[in-house]
């Protein structure tokens, strides 16, 4: 018993929280189209379809169809849940949907819609959200217009099902925050659904800020 005692001890005193979470942070997630990482998220949807499947028959008559969309649940479980094992703190939003956690995508637009390529949307009948944060800056000319209208048509020629895209300069949902009358009329998407950002709960608005901001 000492010895243990003395052994979580040390570990208190060698392993800060902190470093436990740059840990945990830095590994491979579901988004960078990693194949190590994609497969997990893979499994965990199908595991999911399946056990939905497997209820048979509705009241109605029809089967149970799996879906993956959060509206703004999203946020409000998250905000019940202690910290996870890939690096979530405690209380953090989850990811909105069926797409990465916020952050988690970190090598550009292409890597993360080839992650989301990988899943089998015929497990989801039920209808999925796929949400993207675009920076507008880098789509204004000519060429990232076409960039932008090439990386959607592979998407969907791949069976991608739907993409819920908010193509905003990061700097402007800022201001809307901090001074909601300089942008009164700002209309963004959600999760499944779109909403002037004024409209949006502090902790809501929060999480659309931090999504990642993809750029050409």
């Amino acid at each position: 018993m000492d010895f243990l005692e003395g052994l979580v001890d040390q570990l208190k005193d060698d392993i800060s929280d902190e470093k436990v979470f740059t840990k945990l942070n830095a590994i491979d997630k579901f988004g960078n189209d990693i194949p190590e990482a994609d497969k997990w998220m893979i499994w965990v949807g199908e595991h999911y379809a399946d056990n939905i499947k497997a209820l048979g028959k509705n009241t109605r008559g029809g089967n149970h169809n799996a879906g993956v969309y959060s509206n703004t649940s999203h946020t409000h479980f998250g905000g019940l849940v202690n910290a996870l094992p890939n690096g979530r703190r405690a209380g953090e939003t989850f990811a909105s949907g069926f797409a990465p956690e916020n952050g988690a995508d970190k090598r550009g637009t292409t890597a993360l819609l080839n992650s989301m390529n990988k899943i089998n949307y015929k497990n989801f009948a039920n209808g999925i959200n796929f949400n993207i944060k675009l920076d507008a800056s880098s789509y204004e000319c000519d060429d990232g217009k076409s960039a932008l209208g090439s990386l959607y048509k592979v998407f969907f020629k791949r069976e991608g099902m739907q993409v819920q895209a908010n193509m905003l300069d990061p700097k402007i949902l800022i201001e809307a925050r901090d001074n909601p009358e300089l942008h009164p009329n700002l209309l963004i998407r959600v999760s499944g659904y779109s909403a002037y950002f004024n409209d949006l709960s502090p902790k809501m608005q929060d999480e659309v800020i931090s999504r990642s901001s993809n750029a050409a």
